[in-house]
């Protein structure tokens, strides 16, 4: 992955202290330090946590970059708020997840059918699934992908039509930017292209 594998920034969630503490000011540093396109949360070794309240976990679901989350086996009541929370979710073949408290758990195969996961890897794979997926988004223009997650996010409570010209517009202003122009001269000599995020 070379410089891609830069562009991903990986925070552990096994941590003595509970999430709620820690994470979202993590994240904006992350963030603030512009160099990272993609966020990993690995859940995986993570016991049972305090849950977030919902104010912080709705700001990680609208967090400004693409967050993917990976885990294995039973992730606790507080895990399982975070890993919905990210925009992807990755499990390993043993996984399972509550989608609410006192619901019965859900398991890997169960969650990929109710998209509640975005896969499924073999058991230990987890981490390894998330780190490609996080490759590939990283590897994409980082205005677009920004700008995807808005329009998903955003346009998501919006009536069809209010979401399509939402959508329209978002992509009137990526035509303005010089990744786009990059991307269109990447593809004419048929090589990668070098998105700067501007």
């Amino acid at each position: 992955m070379g410089d891609t594998e830069s562009r991903v920034a990986w925070v552990r969630l096994a941590r003595d202290a509970a999430p709620g503490e820690w994470l979202l000011p993590e994240l904006e540093a992350i963030r603030e330090g512009g160099e990272a396109r993609v966020v990993v949360l690995d859940a995986t070794g993570a016991e049972a946590v305090e849950a977030m309240g919902a104010e912080q976990l709705r700001a990680l679901t609208l967090f400004a970059l693409p967050v993917v989350c990976c885990f294995e086996g039973e992730p606790g009541e507080g895990m399982a708020d975070i890993a919905l929370a990210a925009d992807i979710r990755v499990c390993g073949a043993g996984g399972a997840l509550a989608v609410r408290p006192g619901a019965e758990r859900l398991d890997a195969e169960a969650l990929l059918q109710a998209g509640l996961v975005t896969a499924v890897a073999a058991a230990g794979e987890a981490a390894g699934e998330a780190r490609r997926v996080a490759g590939v988004i990283a590897s994409r223009g980082p205005i677009a992908t920004r700008l995807a997650k808005e329009a998903i996010k955003r346009g998501a409570g919006q009536p069809l039509e209010q979401a399509l010209r939402f959508e329209t517009d978002l992509t009137l202003l990526l035509q303005t930017t010089k990744d786009r122009a990059e991307g269109v001269r990447a593809f004419l000599e048929k090589r990668p292209p070098l998105f700067t995020g501007e």
